[in-house]
């Protein structure tokens, strides 16, 4: 990978995310974070359309983009979950990665080079127990990068996921 190649990776200040960027920077790569901690790059909610917006226009052009940012949410039974803690697992972990694409795919697609790289879990294909918004979402993560892999298979922008054990 060339030093020319930008990053941006969401929730990169913990866990896989900041792996990734530790990794990236080591290849050259230029990485920007996107969190909500104060140290990030720019901190920024991914939930949210307009501050994904403003990061993106402030960021400029992005080669890479890692959708890292997620939340586990309750662990209790789905008859037992509040249905405000339900949307704030889908906001971060589908929302997120939505609005994240839909800000740095035109990009990629006038460039005619991209990786997306969208952050699932195995439990969006199994089902963990008395983790069902997680679960759902991550379910909700698999189906997104198919269908947008599809959408820029033409493109150069290549989309996928992977499935983490949690």
């Amino acid at each position: 990978m060339t030093s020319s190649r930008t990053a941006v990776i969401t929730g990169g200040l913990s866990g896989l995310g900041a792996a990734a960027a530790t990794r990236l920077r080591a290849d050259g790569v230029q990485v920007h974070t996107i969190d909500l901690a104060d140290d990030a790059d720019v901190r920024a909610d991914v939930s949210d359309p307009a501050e994904v917006r403003s990061a993106a226009e402030a960021l400029g052009p992005v080669d890479i983009l890692i959708n890292s940012a997620g939340v586990v949410g309750p662990n209790a039974p789905l008859w037992e979950i509040d249905p405000a803690a339900w949307d704030r697992v889908f906001a971060i972990n589908v929302r997120g990665t939505f609005n994240m694409c839909r800000a740095f795919v035109p990009g990629m697609r006038d460039r005619g080079w991209g990786r997306i790289v969208n952050l699932a879990s195995i439990a969006g294909k199994d089902g963990n127990p008395n983790m069902s918004p997680y679960s759902a979402s991550k379910a909700a993560v698999i189906a997104l990068t198919k269908s947008l892999g599809k959408e820029l298979a033409t493109t150069g922008v290549l989309v996928n996921a992977i499935r983490t054990r949690s």
